[in-house]
């Protein structure tokens, strides 16, 4: 099966408080993440489309915008993503096949995880960037290389 994935850096959040998983995104971040949507729906193919993203305010926040632009999304949020590793987010990939796959997630992981799927050198992911991949998923996991179709990144 042929995956039209979608790996997302949450947008921008400021640094307020002490308590980082309950950081809210900017109007800057809220803006970020509404161009991301529209960025995503120009580029679904046919079927259905699933989005999973880290349990974290910035990456709710982020997912429900991007959602606006995708009604026919089903969302899932996952309170154990706010931590995960790169071998986390493959599994996400696999549990949750779809023809199109939104994953919002932090940062490095988000970076590290389109390095590891693309098997090259990847750009950091500043906030709101968006890496579109097409990835094989067969019976016996994930066929790497992906192929990175293009990294989006909002205007500030």
């Amino acid at each position: 099966m042929k995956i039209n994935l979608f790996v997302v850096r949450h947008g921008h959040s400021p640094f307020l408080g002490s308590d980082d998983f309950n950081r809210p995104l900017s109007e800057l971040g809220a803006h970020q993440a509404s161009t991301d949507g529209q960025f995503i729906a120009k580029h679904l193919v046919s079927g259905s489309v699933n989005l999973v993203a880290s349990a974290a305010q910035r990456t709710t926040e982020t997912a429900n915008t991007i959602q606006q632009s995708l009604p026919q999304a089903n969302v899932r949020f996952d309170a154990a993503l706010y931590a995960a590793s790169v071998g986390d987010w493959c599994q996400v990939i696999s549990d949750h096949p779809a023809m199109n796959l939104i994953l919002v997630g932090h940062n490095p992981t988000v970076s590290q995880l389109h390095q590891y799927l693309t098997q090259t050198p990847s750009p950091g992911f500043a906030p709101a960037t968006v890496g579109h991949l097409t990835l094989e998923l067969a019976s016996d996991g994930l066929k790497l290389p992906a192929q990175s179709e293009q990294i989006f990144c909002p205007k500030s």
